[in-house]
């Protein structure tokens, strides 16, 4: 018990600082400059990273690491205005894990023949997941443009899991940096 408690709150805490980051920063920034794209669909959307990362060591007890969290942001999100739907973080996550899963296990078969990296398998399950939160969530929130917020949503996902693998390479290159440093 005390280990899904330790995982709930690291899983909790990156996912708070990624969507803090996407509300607080990306997502006033993206009005300022994009004031047509809706509030809704954020065009770099951290979150996502922490969810694909989070599945990958995780699993499926994933669902339930980022649900406290997800409610919380959405009650946050619904003060700013974006009006999410009550029902939008359990078919975004399930949708997101189906994706991952989905893709993830055509891979592993594919390993067995073909030589495939981590950071490869991270985009593939990422936009793979995307695909299926966007669709999913463009039919929950948006009945008339689907198409367009499901392209949204695919964009501000994938985006957010480059930046997220992005700064995660670039932090460990400091921290191996910072290590060695203090070795000599």
């Amino acid at each position: 018990m005390k280990e899904h408690v330790q995982n709930l709150l690291i899983v909790s805490f990156f996912y708070i600082v990624a969507y803090s980051l996407t509300l607080g920063f990306i997502v006033p920034l993206q009005q300022m400059l994009l004031g047509n794209v809706s509030p809704a669909i954020c065009l770099l959307f951290l979150p996502h990273g922490v969810r694909i990362l989070a599945m990958y060591f995780y699993g499926w007890k994933t669902i339930f690491y980022i649900m406290p969290a997800s409610y919380l942001f959405l009650a946050l999100s619904n003060y700013t205005g974006s009006g999410l739907d009550p029902l939008a973080p359990i078919i975004s996550i399930v949708a997101c894990y189906l994706g991952y899963t989905g893709s993830a296990f055509v891979l592993r078969q594919e390993e067995k023949q073909l030589s495939i990296r981590k950071w490869k398998f991270f985009i593939i399950v990422g936009v793979t997941s995307s695909l299926a939160n966007g669709l999913s969530l463009s039919l929950l929130q948006h009945g008339d443009n689907q198409i367009t917020s499901a392209l949204g949503y695919l964009i501000g996902d994938v985006s957010g899991l480059l930046a997220c693998l992005f700064l995660l390479m670039y932090g460990f290159r400091f921290a191996r940096l910072i290590g060695s440093d203090k070795l000599n």
